[in-house]
């Protein structure tokens, strides 16, 4: 069993996102033990951004420590998380999450039984959560699990949340062992800041493929949780809840980026050879420091293609991948 009250890191990438002070406030209001958080938030706005979405409105008596970057130095999504994991003090637990997140009440404890109901000193929480509508409308009736996509044009592995479970009569007992993480929720011991930090020259594309072969290469076993916990704004046109930018659309020269962040996944997985050199012009450049962010020896990449079960040179999927049931 944890400590009573283990502390939380909660890491947050904000880019020039209104919603993070709602969010900061809900987490902060529905904690059983606000106490207990340490927020590490990597705000990157720009000059022209209203002060309503800067830290003058975000919860004056929480613990925050704030790292600030003007939005057009920004580098992307992993460049952020990996400044914002600049502020871990070992706290026993780490919680990446987006910057437009809900929380159900109690969360945090809740959170920290659902890891312990794994039986795993090693196992890391992760999913895709389901949706919120502004202000705080949860979707409440389903569970989602990770799954594998497809392989994109460019042979990178793409996750998907599938929603398996009708809530309450199909609740799983138990956490339920998967293979792929999400970027926008995860949770685990708070030794994955330095065991597995984020690489800072990733963009976007490939983050959560590269995450997921190496946290579990490191030792760490991935699950998708078997309660509801915290829920994502899904930003759409269609809905009006696209108020805030994106990195690539400030920024036109947002492909150089991700091409470098192409290169160094595809070096990781071991598959750059499968991809046109004319496309993505590797350079020894690209990849001069990825041992500082490589895969684990606790097990091998084959090992986790097979648990996977997926095929990163041949680009295939098992049947039991993309419906995403793992079972050890």
């Amino acid at each position: 069993m944890t400590d009573p009250s283990p502390s939380i890191f909660v890491q947050i990438a904000a880019y020039r996102d209104p919603d993070l002070p709602a969010t900061l406030h809900n987490l902060i209001e529905r904690a059983a033990q606000p106490e207990r958080l340490r927020f590490g938030i990597c705000l990157q706005l720009s000059d022209s951004d209203p002060e309503a979405w800067n830290a003058t409105a975000f919860p004056q008596d929480c613990n925050l420590a704030l790292i600030p970057f003007r939005a057009e130095d920004s580098r992307g999504a992993c460049w952020a998380r990996h400044q914002a994991q600049q502020l871990y003090r070992g706290e026993d637990f780490l919680l990446q999450i987006d910057s437009h997140m809900r929380a159900v009440q109690n969360w945090d404890d809740d959170l920290v039984k659902t890891w312990e109901a794994c039986l795993d000193p090693k196992a890391v929480l992760s999913v895709y959560p389901n949706g919120f509508q502004l202000p705080c409308s949860l979707q409440l009736n389903t569970l989602p699990v990770m799954a594998a996509h497809r392989f994109d044009d460019f042979g990178i592995l793409k996750f998907q949340g599938i929603s398996r479970y009708q809530l309450p009569e199909q609740q799983p007992a138990t956490p339920l062992p998967n293979a792929f993480m999400a970027g926008g929720f995860l949770f685990g011991p708070g030794c994955i800041v330095p065991d597995v930090p984020y690489d800072p020259s990733l963009y976007f594309y490939g983050e959560e493929v590269s995450m997921s072969a190496r946290l579990w290469t490191h030792g760490f076993n991935l699950y998708s949780p078997h309660r509801l916990l915290l829920f994502h704004l899904y930003k759409s046109s269609s809905n009006g809840n696209d108020a805030s930018a994106t990195h690539w659309s400030d920024h036109s020269d947002w492909f150089l980026l991700n091409r470098r962040s192409l290169v160094r996944v595809h070096a990781l997985l071991g598959t750059l050879e499968t991809v046109p050199q004319d496309r993505l012009r590797p350079t020894t450049d690209d990849v001069n420091d990825l041992d500082r962010y490589g895969l684990g020896a606790k097990r091998s990449l084959d090992d986790y293609q097979r648990w996977a079960g997926v095929d990163f040179a041949g680009r295939t999927i098992s049947e039991s991948a993309s419906e995403g049931r793992f079972s050890r």
